[in-house]
């Protein structure tokens, strides 16, 4: 089921109208870390996702010429609503950090609470920016056939420095040529944990997320 997952994420990355070039770059170098699980959310896939992070860091360094993403698939659950999906979403980023608070401290350059513009989802005391992807997802380069939760390190932005700002500008670019406009979560709110789960949020919406320790 493994090789069915990535074989799906690959085509998924391959159309011609996918956005994100860094997600492209990084299949071809063969830079995409990828496993799959059970269910979102469920407790067996949260102790399996935690423990390949880990595995991911000990070996993870940073590069200023590519780009490396951990990618976790997932066999369900499907066709969920947006706001399923981010419910979800955060459930098992929740419970991952519960896990990961045990032994690992907050990233300490980066905030711990969700509605500052700092924040940053930590594991193994490593900052991550988090997509989301699934089914019924609004936005085309959200929309991918099962849940998925890709992991892409704040530490590999910042090593990619300039690069990363262009990169950026193309794949907004993109976005507007293929499918109408710019993302309008990116544009509108400055607080990361807004875009992980990929709908445009109310400006009242409140992140459920609970940082364990600060």
């Amino acid at each position: 089921m493994d090789d069915d997952a990535y074989a799906a994420l690959a085509a998924f990355i391959e159309q011609g109208d996918f956005v994100c070039l860094g997600a492209r770059a990084a299949l071809h170098k063969k830079a995409i870390v990828h496993h799959h699980y059970p269910e979102l959310g469920a407790a067996e896939s949260v102790r399996a996702h935690h423990r390949d992070v880990l595995a991911f860091l000990e070996t993870f360094e940073p590069s200023s010429r590519s780009f490396t993403s951990f990618v976790a698939t997932f066999e369900g659950p499907l066709d969920l609503s947006e706001h399923e999906y981010e419910a979800l979403l955060w459930r098992h980023l929740q419970a991952m950090h519960d896990l990961d608070s045990q032994t690992h401290p907050w990233n300490d350059t980066y905030d711990s609470d969700p509605e500052s513009a700092d924040f940053a989802y930590s594991v193994g005391s490593h900052p991550f920016f988090v997509v989301g992807l699934h089914s019924g997802a609004s936005r085309p380069s959200r929309r991918f056939s099962r849940p998925a939760l890709v992991f892409n390190s704040h530490v590999q932005f910042n090593a990619l420095g300039i690069k990363f700002f262009k990169l950026r500008s193309k794949i907004r670019s993109r976005e507007r040529a293929f499918h109408g406009s710019a993302n309008p979560s990116f544009v509108t709110y400055k607080d990361e944990a807004r875009h992980y789960g990929g709908r445009f949020t109310e400006p009242e919406w409140r992140c459920p997320f609970k940082p364990r320790g600060g």
